[in-house]
């Protein structure tokens, strides 16, 4: 089904946002935001998508819905942490698919980590990650002094382990403030520059599990206790830098972009930071407080409040420089923290896109793409009737975003094309209540509550 068409014109109004930085990561202004055209862009071939696999036929997640499960889809491989084990119920199984086929490559358990010399088991929480023909899962182990919690690198061809980090837990005797325990997290960032990035931190948590949905209680927040962030050889997983005070979330193309917490954190609404991926070295950090909304290679959408409203530094900023080239619109904000079940798509995504209304809430909309690459965002026009949202942003090398229309028919995420502005469903499942959970340039996963199936489709060449 084919939707309105747009036509890419115009300029983006130069913006200019100081804010202060390590080395001053500077200053600076947006200038023309796309060049205006005579004529609209000369339609091209819709891409078409056609089903591989059922996933939950499969049985390789746990329920139609992968909610509560972990997945991470790369074109090379569709690594999934879902099920159990078939004899040991407290333990996991991690599979790997090739999406090409939908068929199953390799299958490990913790009984295949101890034949390659890896202790622990996998821990159902985390981020996952596929990468340069690795794959990366998280990794725990309790056993006495030795308890730990990091990740485990496998061959993504084979799922044979090849090593293993192993990050000590924060053990201290008693318990903490106010009866607090002590906790340790581990999350995978991402991959750059030949190297894995991880973030750990300790603190002490809330123990008072009883009060967290009684309204009339405020939980008592989080007392930090360390935080750092460690890049590892991806091929050998020995340290290449270590970056303490620093939390990471996630890695762009030559930078961690992160938050430098406070003793008592959240860990949201943080002063915002980035380091150099090469070294650690610190790039730039902000004075106030916000969140990173979504993000690609080069470009981060900061909001600073789950809020309709927008705060005076909310926009979109380079990863490299933290320089702001766009504001955010009051009338369409974009939703904090979007993204699909239990993964980070927008680090693989090829740009950041975003709305904004030219005149008032009910007037004209544009919608916005920094993409990956590019010096300046470029602005879609489209009929002032026509009003779209964002909920998981998703931009492809090939220039298509996912998009949703607030039209009843039709209804679902759909694709606008960047090139010449047509609206289009991606897979006709998305027609019903089946909605995308994971993609990549090349794959779809949808799935949802009332329908049967979770459906790996490729597109198609």
């Amino acid at each position: 089904m084919r939707g309105l068409a747009f036509r890419i014109s115009g300029t983006l109004a130069a913006l200019a946002l100081t804010i202060s930085a390590c080395g001053s990561p500077g200053s600076g202004a947006s200038s023309d935001g796309g060049s205006s055209a005579s004529k609209p862009a000369a339609p091209r071939e819709y891409p078409e998508y056609e089903e591989v696999a059922d996933l939950a036929a499969m049985k390789v997640v746990k329920q139609q819905y992968v909610f509560g499960d972990t997945l991470y889809l790369d074109d090379s491989l569709l690594l999934i942490q879902a099920r159990t084990h078939p004899e040991v119920n407290y333990l996991s199984v991690v599979t790997g698919i090739d999406p090409a086929t939908g068929k199953v490559k390799w299958e490990i358990d913790e009984e295949d980590l101890r034949s390659s010399n890896v202790s622990g088991v996998f821990m159902n929480r985390g981020r996952l990650l596929v990468s340069d023909g690795m794959a990366f899962v998280p990794l725990g182990s309790s056993v006495g002094t030795e308890s730990y919690f990091g990740f485990v690198a496998l061959d993504s061809e084979t799922g044979e382990a090849k090593w293993s980090v192993r990050h000590p837990v924060w053990n201290p005797n008693g318990t903490g403030p106010g009866g607090r325990t002590a906790q340790t997290n581990v999350d995978i960032l991402g991959a750059v520059g030949g190297m894995v990035v991880y973030s750990a931190h300790s603190y002490w948590s809330d123990g008072d599990l009883s009060s967290l949905n009684d309204p009339n209680v405020r939980i008592k927040p989080n007392i930090l206790h360390r935080a750092e962030t460690v890049a590892v050889d991806a091929k050998t997983g020995k340290v290449r830098w270590k970056k303490n005070a620093f939390l990471g979330r996630y890695a762009t193309r030559s930078h961690v972009v992160g938050t430098i917490p406070a003793k008592q954190e959240a860990r949201r609404n943080e002063p915002l930071a980035a380091v150099e991926a090469e070294t650690g070295d610190d790039a730039w950090k902000t004075t106030w407080k916000s969140n990173v909304a979504d993000l690609s290679k080069d470009w981060l959408l900061v909001r600073q409040s789950e809020s309709p409203d927008v705060g005076p530094h909310d926009g979109v900023y380079e990863a490299a420089t933290g320089r702001r080239v766009a504001k955010l619109d009051a009338d369409n904000p974009p939703f904090l923290a979007g993204g699909w079940v239990n993964e980070i798509p927008e680090a693989k995504s090829h740009g950041v896109a975003w709305i904004a209304t030219e005149q008032d809430k009910d007037g004209p909309q544009t919608l916005y793409v920094a993409k990956d690459g590019e010096p300046k965002p470029r602005k879609v026009a489209f009929h002032p009737n026509e009003r779209l949202e964002i909920d998981h942003p998703m931009v492809t090398k090939d220039d298509y975003a996912m998009v949703q229309t607030s039209r009843i028919d039709p209804i679902g995420q759909q694709f606008a094309d960047l090139e010449n502005g047509e609206l289009g469903f991606p897979v006709d499942a998305t027609e019903d209540d089946r909605e995308p959970i994971a993609y990549s340039d090349n794959y779809l996963i949808t799935g949802g509550d009332q329908v049967e199936g979770t459906i790996l489709y490729r597109r198609v060449p």
